[in-house]
């Protein structure tokens, strides 16, 4: 019973971490949009949008990779306390 608990809380903290990473992290987004304006030709508007990309998609990366993963062990943790109250209601 307590070893599911662990899981669920665990993956919840994953959850957690994840989406505060991505909360944290700047909206890629809108710096493109602005280095687009700054940039005197289109091929140098895609030089720095491509590298404004390229800085944040590790950290992006990693955030999402948490998220997916706390999700998927909160479903582990739960799905794990389903088939232990059936198998412990037919002894």
């Amino acid at each position: 019973m307590k070893k599911k608990w662990i899981v669920v809380l665990a993956g919840i903290l994953l959850f957690g971490v994840g989406y505060i990473m991505l909360m944290i992290s700047p909206d890629p987004m809108e710096e493109n949009l602005e280095l687009a304006r700054q940039a005197e030709n289109p091929k140098e508007a895609a030089a720095a949008i491509a590298a404004n990309n390229s800085k944040s998609a590790v950290s992006s990366t990693i955030a999402y990779l948490f998220v997916g993963g706390g999700m998927a062990t909160t479903a582990a943790g739960i799905f794990m306390s389903g088939k232990k109250e059936e198998s412990e209601e037919k002894s």
